[in-house]
């Protein structure tokens, strides 16, 4: 059976998959509140539980990219993250939803790391980071229509989107057996494959980077303060909102559709600005890059303490979009940062190290968070999740200081 073209197969995957994920989340967190009728503290439990399935598989799945497959990773991830979101759909308690977290926590894991590593193997790294920023726009794309759908799906009963989308990003997987494509990845030989030195062995020098190189400790460093950060905003702004705020009725809808009034202008502004950053941020020049970088973390800071201290719905929705918006350019652009600085044999590894340091942050700071919100209130706790962020500026700056090359630093 014919394979299809890698470069369309990574765009038209990242279209599909930020569809079924709309179709997934859009009103997921909503739907735990009012169905699960899971508290602040609970919300956060459950982004806890998330976090550190990521945490302890994401190193080993990356590594099994780096040593088997990417491709199979990917697969793996796809079938298990629809299966996951799934359970969640069909059994709305805490602690199915434990579980369920769990499930597609881990089966993410196979697929964060992979896919930036596969691609750039398949179509070389030059064109691979340009197509980072391009697949985000497709995605974007695939989240507005996947927003559209949900809305009238989560109307007639708010587990319905859920169930479809899950499904969908299965059937992702399966199609990926038949259609996806290998042919420049070059798996270790059969007998290291059969034992654990060579992927211990992956696993180390993937390391020794992130050690020696100061740019990809930097970012290591970045994404645990941005895991801190995330964990608290993910799980609170919903609570936050629906606890603050009287939602607006607009021509008689249900309130249900600012979720995607929401959802839908975040994909349609970060759309925009990605295009933007696409024109006229050379993402092969260091210096743009983490300038870009650092003003629009600069920039998350000063929209996050608008939004936890608004005191209208208007000005909230307002935060919202350009948080998201932000949120939305910072996560290809240091995927470019980061792949920049890696080899081919160690790529998904330190890709996946990268992750797990996000996670790091969101188990460290999560608890914490969740019981601020419980004790205190859930805008405290958004201020302090706040907070974190700023140390991340100071990182970004610093890496405006040191050199980039790994020319004369890669390990033997």
């Amino acid at each position: 059976m014919k394979k299809l073209d890698s470069y369309k197969f990574y765009i038209g995957s990242t279209f599909y998959f930020r569809f079924c994920w709309a179709l997934m989340t859009t009103v997921s967190m909503v739907f735990m509140v009012t169905v699960a009728g899971l508290d602040p503290l609970q919300m956060v439990l459950v982004g806890t539980v998330l976090e550190l399935s990521g945490f302890l598989l994401e190193i080993p799945t990356g590594v099994i990219a780096d040593v088997y497959s990417r491709r199979l990773s990917m697969i793996i991830g796809y079938i298990l993250v629809g299966l996951g979101f799934m359970l969640l759909g069909l059994f709305p308690t805490f602690e199915i939803i434990l579980i369920s977290q769990v499930i597609w926590g881990g089966g993410f894991t196979f697929i964060s790391g992979a896919s930036q590593a596969w691609i750039s193997d398949e179509i070389g790294e030059e064109k691979a980071n340009r197509s980072f920023i391009v697949a985000s726009q497709y995605g974007k794309v695939g989240l507005l229509l996947g927003i559209i759908v949900c809305i009238p799906l989560a109307s007639l009963d708010m587990r319905l989107p859920i169930i479809v989308g899950s499904g969908g990003l299965a059937a992702l997987g399966i199609f990926a057996i038949f259609f996806m494509d290998e042919k420049n990845y070059r798996p270790a030989l059969a007998a290291n494959r059969e034992t654990w030195p060579q992927m211990i062995s992956t696993f180390k020098k993937g390391l020794f980077l992130v050690k020696l190189h100061p740019v990809i400790w930097i970012i290591t460093v970045i994404a645990v303060f941005e895991g801190m950060f995330s964990e608290g905003f993910d799980r609170l702004y919903a609570p936050f909102l629906i606890e603050s705020f009287e939602f607006p009725v607009v021509m008689g809808f249900d309130p249900i559709i600012w979720w995607g009034v929401m959802s839908a202008g975040s994909a349609i502004f970060a759309f925009v600005a990605l295009d933007i950053v696409r024109r006229f941020v050379d993402t092969s020049n260091y210096r743009q890059l983490v300038i870009t970088l650092t003003v629009s973390s600069v920039l998350l800071v000063g929209f996050m303490f608008s939004f936890a201290l608004s005191q209208s719905f208007l000005l909230a929705l307002f935060c919202y979009f350009f948080i998201a918006t932000l949120r939305s350019v910072k996560s290809p652009m240091t995927s470019v940062w980061l792949n920049q600085n890696l080899e081919s044999s160690t790529r998904a590894t330190v890709f996946s190290m990268q992750a797990q340091a996000d996670a790091f942050g969101q188990i460290g700071g999560g608890p914490i968070i969740g019981v601020v919100a419980k004790i205190f209130s859930i805008k405290i706790a958004l201020l302090l999740s706040t907070l974190v962020l700023i140390p991340a500026i100071g990182m970004y700056r610093r890496a405006l200081r040191v050199d980039k090359s790994l020319n004369d630093q890669k390990p033997d």
